[in-house]
């Protein structure tokens, strides 16, 4: 069956590059687009899956080997008792604390911490000798008084006695002698020991095996495995204490309990001494700064006691008048009221003064009505006479000018009395007065003026005087305080009873409390699996090999044509015909994404190449050129890889006269114009391997190539070497202008996909997009398969492949 022909002569868009791309393809699936079926946003749930089936066996290795461990240690773990006890913490609090109780000792969160501090397991440690392990418990007697003393030293000791009893060895486990001796001397001196075992005890012809510890590295573990619980608001201080001897772990724990007790007891008063020493301090402190303040306050007095003071200002009575007291009188100190009267009167003098000034300026205007507002004048008696007098005239000038006119000479001899009265008689007397006034103002300045320096000294001295006053009142109330708290503190002390005492003793458990056997598998089996899930996660996070189509998109930045998948052959060699179906209607779907990409006429032009060797690149030209012949497109194979090329073997033509030899000039271009298995397929082999391949490659006769092909051939497929090759598969893609990726999963470095697209940027080189091959149709590439049962019709021809299309493994 042939596929139908797609016409190559597309009619150009108006206004476009005939040559020009179409990015992206007009009615193209976005999915396609943008990287194939991408996962939804948010976890890559498929990546993780795929990343878990891949390294599948590894997990399973290390899930069993973590589970086998788990076993392996529960072999040596014995079974455990827990015992409990409780310690009742009396409420201390201020309302609850009588006149011979003192402050709590703690706080309810550092009750733990004072259990478990070293003051308590140190001491319960040498008490109950837990530093002392002997190999036989019936030698226990033997240790009666045995304690750790200076330089003592760790370690298993053996004790020999010998046959008669009366001589003694202490050696190491290895067999050291460390110390030999009279039975009844001190055992182990040299090595810290303060022991002094009675003969009658070790007896005789016997070894007595015992180890010993550090005592603080005892106290060290017996504080990690005592647990305490405080609950909020609560005055029940849980403990609980884990063993491997019921009756030894109840010992232990209600060691520590009265060991607690009698250490918080034994605090309290020490802090209570302490704390009266310390206010005795601070009451003698306080005692002699009261006293320097009454010295400071009563020489202050004494030496002001003669000055004036800022009166009091008692608050006002409602409705009485302002500046009164509540009796009604007016307040204020004698220099006060001095002063406020001394300028009271200076400011009356000044006023008086200014208004007669102002008379004076206009003499034949005075009359006697402009003297009437001011107060010296009417005190005046030449004054008040003078005015009286013009009054008179003035009455008698205007009863004369009834009777006569201006020109007679009583009105002339009355005009010229009440002019003599203004003009001279008036001011004289006025100019008087108001140099008298002037003297009073200078005299009443002065006064006002050393006044006013009295009063400004007051506020100062008042502040003084305040300071020393609130001064002497703080430190006599720290005193008080002091000397209250310190008669306080003697009686607590005196009466000090602790604040904690033991509520529930611990009592020894008859069955185990737990059995971490099952857990430690549990814990083993998870801890591996999620180690093991974890470990394949980061090896496929730090994978370099190309994986998943994201990778293509995202980092390399490729837009996915199409994807390739991997074919398993039958036993008899043949591939699944279902299986070769979804490979063609791959390179169908490659063939329409690259037709589509091309906006205007003019033939197809690409080359196709990989960033290393093994990607496939090679299978993918040979069937991406059987797809558009198929198609009818007259297509032209190009056997660029100059170096390892094998398209000829796969088509079974001859690789001599080829490309390089065209190039070189030694054939004719249709003596390297081979036919292949369809009539629309045209092969042009590599030929004659050459050193000076990469060179004929860039000269002008490839240009010259190109253009007789582009005349010829509806597509030109040029497979080129790998990217990281040389500069071959560079100057082929110059050639075409347009570049072709095949990525392989599994295969495929990023890294070096990476950089070789970095270089192909600054060449005028477009990249089509990326072929996806040897992907399996599951996890992220499950929308890249198509749907079984739906191949062409079995009376039609399948289309023809590859001869090696099944083997999308090995080639190059």
């Amino acid at each position: 069956m042939s596929l139908n022909h797609i016409p190559s002569n597309l009619p150009a868009e108006p206004g476009r590059d005939p040559n020009a791309l179409a990015y992206p393809p007009q009615g193209w699936p976005p999915t396609w687009g943008q990287g194939g079926a991408e996962e939804e946003p948010g976890i890559p749930w498929g990546r993780y899956i795929a990343a878990l089936r891949r390294y599948k066996w590894m997990i399973l290795l290390i899930v069993l080997g973590g589970t086998a461990a788990g076993v392996a240690v529960t072999r040596f773990m014995a079974p455990e008792y827990q015992v409990q006890g409780t310690i009742w913490i009396s409420d201390t609090g201020p309302q609850n604390r009588g006149p011979l109780r003192g402050d709590e000792l703690l706080g309810n969160g550092a009750w733990a911490d004072l259990l478990k501090s070293s003051a308590i397991m140190d001491k319960v440690v040498r008490r109950m000798m837990l530093y002392l392990w002997p190999t036989n418990i019936a030698d226990s007697a033997a240790f009666a008084g045995f304690e750790p003393g200076p330089g003592f030293r760790a370690g298993t000791y053996e004790l020999r006695i010998d046959p008669t009893g009366s001589k003694y060895t202490l050696a190491t486990k290895d067999g050291f002698v460390v110390e030999s001796g009279a039975v009844g001397d001190s055992v182990g001196r040299k090595v810290g020991f303060l022991w002094l075992p009675r003969p009658s005890v070790v007896g005789r012809n016997r070894t007595i095996e015992f180890t010993v510890r550090n005592p603080r590295d005892i106290a060290v573990g017996l504080v990690n495995r005592v647990d305490v619980t405080l609950p909020d608001r609560s005055s029940f201080l849980k403990l609980t204490l884990t063993g491997r001897s019921p009756r030894r772990t109840a010992a232990i724990l209600n060691a520590v309990m009265a060991e607690f007790v009698n250490t918080a007891g034994e605090l309290k008063r020490r802090n209570l001494t302490e704390m009266a020493g310390t206010l005795q301090n601070q009451l003698d402190s306080a005692r002699e700064a009261l006293r320097a303040s009454e010295v400071a306050l009563q020489k202050f007095r004494t030496n002001t006691i003669t000055l004036p003071t800022e009166p009091a200002t008692p608050a006002p009575t409602p409705g009485a008048a302002p500046g009164t007291t509540p009796g009604g009188d007016a307040l204020g100190d004698p220099v006060l009221n001095d002063y406020f009267g001394q300028k009271v009167a200076l400011d009356a003098i000044q006023h008086d003064r200014q208004l007669l000034e102002n008379i004076l300026r206009d003499p034949n205007n005075i009359t006697a009505d402009e003297f009437m507002p001011i107060q010296t004048a009417r005190e005046a008696p030449d004054l008040q006479a003078a005015l009286q007098e013009l009054s008179k005239r003035e009455a008698a000038l205007r009863a004369a000018r009834e009777i006569y006119t201006d020109e007679h000479q009583t009105v002339q001899n009355l005009k010229a009395g009440v002019q003599v009265l203004r003009t001279q008689q008036i001011p004289q007397i006025v100019r008087a007065l108001i140099a008298q006034l002037k003297r009073r103002e200078s005299d009443l300045s002065g006064r006002v003026q050393s006044a006013s320096a009295q009063l400004k000294s007051i506020p100062p001295r008042t502040i003084e005087l305040m300071r020393l006053q609130r001064d002497l009142n703080a430190k006599a109330n720290l005193y008080t305080m002091l000397q209250q708290r310190y008669e306080e503190t003697r009686l607590s002390e005196a009466g000090a009873i602790p604040d904690i005492s033991v509520l529930d003793t611990a009592v020894a458990p008859l069955i185990p409390t737990k059995n971490t056997a099952p857990s430690i598998i549990v814990v083993a089996l998870l801890a591996s699996l999620g180690g093991a899930v974890g470990l394949a996660l980061l090896l496929d996070h730090t994978d370099t090999r190309f994986r998943y189509p994201e990778q293509v998109t995202d980092e390399l930045g490729l837009t996915i044509l199409g994807a390739v998948p991997t074919i398993t052959r039958a036993r008899g060699g043949e591939p699944d015909p279902e299986e070769a179906a979804q490979v063609i209607e791959a390179f169908r779907t490659i063939r329409m994404a690259i037709t589509n990409s091309y906006a205007a006429a003019g033939p197809i032009a690409f080359t196709i190449s990989s960033p290393g060797m093994g990607d496939g690149k090679s299978l993918v030209s040979s069937n991406l050129a059987l797809s558009f012949a198929e198609a009818g497109y007259r297509t032209v194979l190009v056997d660029g890889d100059t170096r390892r090329g094998q398209l000829h073997a796969m088509f079974g033509a001859n690789r001599r006269p080829g490309l390089l030899d065209y190039l070189g000039g030694d054939a004719p271009l249709e003596a390297v114009l081979r036919a292949s298995t369809h009539e629309k397929l045209t092969l042009i082999p590599c030929g004659t391997r050459r050193h000076r391949g990469p060179e004929l490659l860039h000269s002008q006769a490839m240009v010259q190539l190109m253009t007789e092909l582009r005349a010829r051939f509806d597509v030109i497929i040029v497979d080129s070497p790998p990217l990281g090759a040389g500069v071959d598969p560079f100057v082929l893609g110059t050639a075409t202008g347009n570049m072709l990726i095949v990525l392989r999963t599994g295969a495929t470095d990023r890294k070096m996909a990476e950089a070789k697209l970095k270089l192909l940027e600054r060449l005028p080189i477009r990249t089509l997009g990326a072929v996806l091959n040897d992907i399996r149709a599951r996890g992220a590439y499950r929308y890249y398969s198509y749907l079984y049962g739906y191949t062409t019709s079995e009376d039609d021809e399948m289309p023809r492949l590859a001869p090696q299309v099944g083997e999308l493994t090995g080639q190059t």
